[in-house]
């Protein structure tokens, strides 16, 4: 069964859709690591080498071989990935300057600036911009997919056609991507938790 029948299809638009994927893995000892990805969903008629037998969906991200992650996944292979269908309002700044610094004149006088909420801003900055997170986002689905984690030989036929793939849908990434430290890795969709904005869950397997 592919994944396209084992998963409905709101599952794979949001994977298909959404721009990062929170990572999680694990070491050996059992110390979790989480890391924030660029990635592209592989259905399995687009795998490398494709045949009528493939029945296996991907996650495709790339990591450099001297990353805790990429450690963790060598000992430990079992992953966990979430998804998230957040919009957040465009005039929302989080860079770090907004934060310790008061703003240039530049972003005085622009239309992004000031806060989102007409409430006081908090003491704490942080407080604060975590309040406008919690009142500019607007989420309906979060989904945690399980997989099996399958790092690619490096310089091989399979990771260059799954780099040129990432390099096309993750422009902005290519520093990650394109790399002699760089490794290819897959994962394998072996199962999901679904959750609204309701707190509905449903568990695919």
């Amino acid at each position: 069964m592919s994944c396209t029948e084992k998963f409905p299809h709101h599952l794979i638009e949001l994977i298909k859709t959404s721009k990062y994927v929170h990572l999680a893995t694990a070491s050996t000892d059992c110390i979790p690591s989480v890391s924030l990805m660029n990635y592209t969903y592989i259905p399995a008629d687009k795998t490398f080498k494709n045949d009528s037998a493939e029945k296996d969906c991907y996650i495709i991200f790339a990591t450099f071989n001297n990353t805790e992650k990429y450690i963790n996944i060598l000992s430990n292979p079992t992953v966990s990935m979430l998804f998230h269908d957040w919009v957040t309002a465009s005039n929302l700044s989080v860079k770090k300057n907004s934060l310790s610094r008061p703003a240039t004149p530049m972003q005085e006088g622009s239309a992004t600036a000031g806060p989102i909420s007409s409430a006081p801003p908090h003491p704490s900055k942080l407080l604060n911009l975590l309040q406008q997170l919690n009142q500019a986002e607007l989420n309906e689905m979060s989904a945690t997919i399980r997989g099996h984690a399958i790092p690619i030989e490096p310089g091989s036929q399979e990771s260059n056609y799954y780099k040129d793939i990432l390099l096309k849908t993750n422009p902005d990434a290519k520093v990650f991507i394109d790399s002699d430290k760089t490794v290819i890795v897959k994962v394998k969709i072996e199962s999901a938790k679904v959750t609204d904005n309701e707190n509905n869950t449903s568990i695919y397997k």
